[in-house]
């Protein structure tokens, strides 16, 4: 070491003495500019958090980082997390709860795209980031189509909010960010999500459906609708984003007219595994999921409830963990088949036997496709979450699992240790929505 650097700077050189002092000073405030960290430097530090929280920490300090962390390759394989109505967010792979802070004031919805709809008690709406839970965009004009049609989060026996839905980030086919509100499974609200400040443009949708809504999706700069019953899919074209332009009443967009009920039945199939229950089974739910640039509908089979059980039902039919009787035990995937045939005016369901390299993660808040090689998931697998609990055990993932669309198997339980959440979670709260925490 040179003996000369720690040696005082002369007494008489007083300009010296403060030229080094600024310089100093600048070269603490270059090094302090953290949103300046090189982005190889950054990949260094994501490729040493072991835990996908921390990571999800990181890119939520700016948005620089944030940014540069997107271009970076994946570090290892994840699953997508859970996240629950009061704010849980509990990771798959590790089996490890982290919690969101929701204000005391507010009702959450999971609304897709790693957001939470927040109705607060004075009737403000907004939007929250699920992870970060700092960036709030306010949705002023659409709490007043909810006060206007006596929507009250709190008590919801009348007029409930049954689906929030946000689309993607701006692209070429939505001029704005839009939003999507479901009230009892007929009406929809449609809100632009401009910043604080900013007018958003809304439309009411009470009786363009006209029928029960099983679920609504953006895609292709259109919203879509399936019902409940006769598995009608309808569209309404979105005008790029701007909803000012789409009348009040608009005309109906009927892609697929639907089919009877006694035509929807779960077939036998050979190369599936066959549900020894004698009783039937009935549709559990109805998802519509984007994949490979094609709209899927995802249907959802379990057992026929009886209104009594015999004790030979119950001990011949039950499942080793004890959740038997009413329980998911098939699903189905269909796309809109257009093919041209002059004697039918509407496209139809066309079965699928599978996802090419994808899985599917299914849930009634939020559903979506993803590869299944980058995301530490199996091939042409359906991902499921608790959705119904007819005896109210309160285990919030007890009807969870993945199925196999070439076997026609399930594997339970979708972890395979208990749950590491709250037991304070409320029945309501109690249906998890999957979020995908390496994208935000």
């Amino acid at each position: 070491m040179d003996a000369t650097c720690a040696l005082p700077p002369p007494r008489g050189a007083p300009d010296q003495i403060s030229r080094t002092y600024v310089m100093t000073d600048a070269k603490r405030q270059r090094l302090s500019a953290w949103p300046d960290l090189p982005p190889e430097l950054l990949g260094t530090v994501l490729r040493r958090l072991l835990s996908l929280a921390d990571r999800v920490r990181l890119r939520a300090v700016c948005r620089p980082w944030r940014v540069n962390a997107a271009g970076l390759p994946p570090s290892h394989l994840r699953l997508p997390w859970l996240a629950f109505r009061d704010g849980t967010l509990l990771d798959v792979a590790n089996n490890a709860a982290h919690g969101v802070c929701i204000p005391d004031d507010a009702v959450s919805y999971s609304a897709s795209e790693n957001a939470f709809f927040l109705v607060h008690d004075d009737g403000r709406c907004s939007l929250m980031d699920a992870f970060s839970g700092a960036p709030v965009t306010p949705l002023p004009e659409l709490a007043g189509l909810l006060r206007a049609r006596d929507v009250n989060a709190r008590y919801e026996l009348l007029q409930p909010i049954t689906k929030v839905v946000v689309s993607p980030a701006a692209s070429a086919e939505l001029e704005h960010r839009l939003i999507a509100v479901m009230i009892h499974n007929s009406t929809v609200l449609l809100s632009t999500c401009r910043p604080a400040g900013e007018t958003n443009a809304c439309l009411a949708l009470d009786h363009y459906f006209e029928f029960c809504i099983a679920d609504i999706k953006f895609f292709a700069g259109r919203i879509y609708a399936v019902s409940k019953i006769y598995e009608t899919l309808r569209a309404l074209d979105l005008k790029n984003g701007r909803l000012h332009e789409i009348p009040a009443s608009p005309p109906g967009f009927e892609i697929i007219s639907g089919v009877r009920p006694e035509f929807i039945t779960m077939t036998d199939e050979p190369h599936l595994q066959k549900d020894p229950w004698p009783y039937g089974h009935i549709v559990a739910g109805r998802y519509l999921v984007e994949c490979n640039g094609k709209l899927l509908m995802v249907r959802r089979w379990a057992r026929k409830p009886l209104l009594s059980f015999s004790y030979y039902s119950m001990t011949e039919y039950h499942d080793d963990d004890g959740f038997g009787i009413e329980r998911t035990r098939r699903f189905e995937v269909f796309e809109v088949d257009n093919s041209y045939r002059p004697w039918e005016i509407y496209g139809r369901w066309k079965k699928v036997r599978d996802l090419d390299g994808q899985a599917l993660f299914v849930s009634s808040p939020c559903s979506r496709a993803a590869p299944a090689a980058g995301h530490g998931a199996r091939e042409d697998c359906v991902y499921f979450t608790h959705q119904m609990d007819p005896l109210q055990r309160g285990d919030p993932l007890g009807d969870s699992g993945v199925y196999s669309m070439r076997e026609g198997t399930i594997n339970r339980p979708l972890l395979p240790e208990p749950a590491a959440l709250p037991g304070s979670l409320l029945r309501c709260q109690r249906c998890p929505a999957w979020v995908f925490p390496f994208e935000a």
